[in-house]
């Protein structure tokens, strides 16, 4: 039987939670406040307050170099894990950018490769998704749908940001399209062929696998769906609860 390595009592409850891919620290949310705690002794290591509501999602660039933060209060926040951690106990650190495009709640992001070159991606429920570039902060892409978007994912080689959308949909967008437009409409129906239909709720978690040819999501439909990302078909359905 496995046996418990740490244990973390949090003042609070969880809203979002991650963990470092070099596995060296931990982050969660609690209302509108970020704990940051190193796993090896459960230290807690800096208390981050620069949401105005609660947190909905955390993520870490690949190389744990930093973390983006999402929240109610329609603010994105990159930070620099290093600048956290020798921060004095008395200052809050500054985040590296403060990404305030988006008009109504953040509800996912996610990081591409590359660490602090990366691009990132964020999810609203204002009915955009965007992609940014962590190094400058600048905006590099707004895609309006026409319903609010739940999660986001990005393949391994960034040819494609896949959304989940409030009514089920999930939807493929190109980002090697041609002319470069930084500001897009997806509509629907000009973009059958890039759209997955299956879902009858809510789509609130996406993920590619590495090598692109499938997709998983998950649903407030209680079902776990496995796709074929080129013929938009689905493979295989798995029931759950909760």
């Amino acid at each position: 039987q496995d046996q418990l390595q740490q244990k973390i009592i949090c003042p609070g409850p969880v809203t979002c939670l991650t963990a470092s891919p070099n596995g060296l620290y931990i982050l969660a949310g609690v209302a509108e406040s970020i704990y940051l705690w190193e796993v090896s002794n459960g230290n807690l290591l800096a208390i981050l307050n620069r949401h105005y509501q609660d947190l909905t999602c955390l993520c870490f660039t690949d190389d744990s170099s930093h973390f983006l933060s999402g929240a109610k209060d329609c603010l994105a926040l990159v930070w620099n894990l290093y600048s956290v951690l020798q921060a004095e106990p008395s200052q809050i650190p500054d985040p590296r950018h403060v990404w305030s495009r988006h008009s109504l709640p953040i509800t996912d992001l996610c990081c591409g490769f590359g660490g602090p070159l990366a691009r990132a991606a964020t999810a609203s429920l204002d009915q955009t998704a965007k992609l940014w570039e962590i190094s400058s902060g600048e905006l590099l892409l707004s895609v309006l749908f026409d319903v609010g978007i739940m999660a986001v994912t990005l393949d391994l080689s960034e040819y494609h940001m896949f959304c989940g959308g409030m009514d089920g949909s999930i939807f493929q967008v190109d980002l090697c399209a041609w002319p470069v437009q930084r500001d897009r409409t997806f509509q629907t129906e000009r973009e059958n062929g890039k759209v997955f239909k299956g879902h009858r709720n809510q789509v609130t978690c996406l993920s590619v696998s590495t090598d692109g040819s499938l997709l998983l999501s998950g649903s407030h439909d209680e079902t776990v769906r496995l796709w074929d990302i080129q013929s938009k078909q689905c493979l295989k359905t798995m029931n759950h609860k909760g």
